[in-house]
């Protein structure tokens, strides 16, 4: 058989375990799985450079802290704090603290303090601990201690057992107590995801020549427009949503922040995330400090070495 020169290639599709098995974790490629059965799944066991696609009606399983998308009416089933994101009617099965974002129509059974945000009509039924986003029409069947946050939702809801349902924030004040917002009278404390460079500087994601320090304030131009989502302006969020939006970054800080309430813009549809004109760096958080998920974090960058 002729040797793959896996540094010629952009993307790799592979047929069975030993293809997959073989392909160096330093793989600068995508890989997309087109085996497996429910019987004999294929196994993604390793994090690569991308995340890896399951497509045509794959069976796959999510092991480790792997990175899987899922589309085409594929089946994953995630573990060990591995990440799934499911499009195009397909099936996932979260346990073991994964996280799933579900897309167009997907169905999704979360269990073992999983994490779910579904969108576009899709199907999740959350038991044990798991924390479910529903948007657009979206149905949740949430049992066990599961929560689930009500965004843009005109579907349905059964809550069982302790489960409980987290409505949309209408103001600023109820963004705070919605989530746990430390804060006076006229001050707040956010969060904001940056990447560190080896020369301990902070640079936002978007503009890397804006640079942030410890105990100095940060100025933008912020738009004022709620309509408006995702603007221009000092976007910061609550500890979760920062996380999870630096969560494939090998470099990702957490920054703690310090804005005046009144600068505060709140869009309509925030999902946990706002935007200001206006911040002081209070200090960098230790990941390990940023709850459940920061540990898991912990774990894969001392896995990654």
């Amino acid at each position: 058989m002729e040797k793959i020169d896996y540094e010629k290639l952009t993307k790799i599709t592979v047929k069975n375990q030993k293809e997959l098995d073989d392909i160096p974790l330093d793989f600068k490629g995508r890989i997309y799985i087109e085996f497996g059965t429910s019987y004999n799944k294929a196994i993604v066991k390793n994090k690569y450079y991308y995340s890896v696609v399951a497509r045509e009606n794959s069976s796959v399983v999510a092991r480790g802290n792997s990175s899987v998308e899922a589309r085409g009416n594929s089946l994953v089933v995630a573990r060990e704090n591995s990440s799934v994101e499911a499009w195009e009617n397909s099936s996932v099965e979260a346990w073991e603290n994964s996280s799933v974002e579900a897309w167009e129509n997907s169905s999704v059974v979360a269990r073992e303090n999983s994490s779910v945000e579904a969108r576009g009509n899709s199907l999740v039924v959350a038991r044990g601990n798991s924390s479910v986003v529903a948007w657009e029409n979206s149905s949740v069947e949430a049992g066990g201690n599961s929560q689930v946050v009500n965004r843009q939702y005109d579907g349905k809801i059964n809550i069982l057992g302790n489960a409980r349902i987290v409505y949309m924030p209408k103001n600023i004040n109820d963004f705070i107590d919605c989530y746990g917002i430390k804060h006076t009278k006229t001050k707040a404390v956010f969060y904001k995801a940056v990447r560190k460079y080896k020369d301990n500087t902070y640079h936002a994601d978007y503009k890397e020549d804006f640079i942030y320090e410890i105990g100095k304030y940060k100025t933008e131009k912020c738009d004022t427009d709620i309509k408006n989502t995702c603007s221009y302006g000092i976007n910061i969020s609550c500890l979760d949503w920062a996380l999870n939006f630096g969560r494939n970054w090998d470099n990702l800080a957490i920054l703690e922040v310090e804005t005046k309430i009144s600068d505060i813009v709140m869009p309509i549809d925030t999902d946990g995330k706002v935007r200001t004109s206006k911040v002081k760096v209070l200090r960098e958080v230790p990941i390990e400090e940023c709850g459940v998920y920061g540990k898991i974090l912990a774990k894969r960058r001392q896995a990654d070495g």
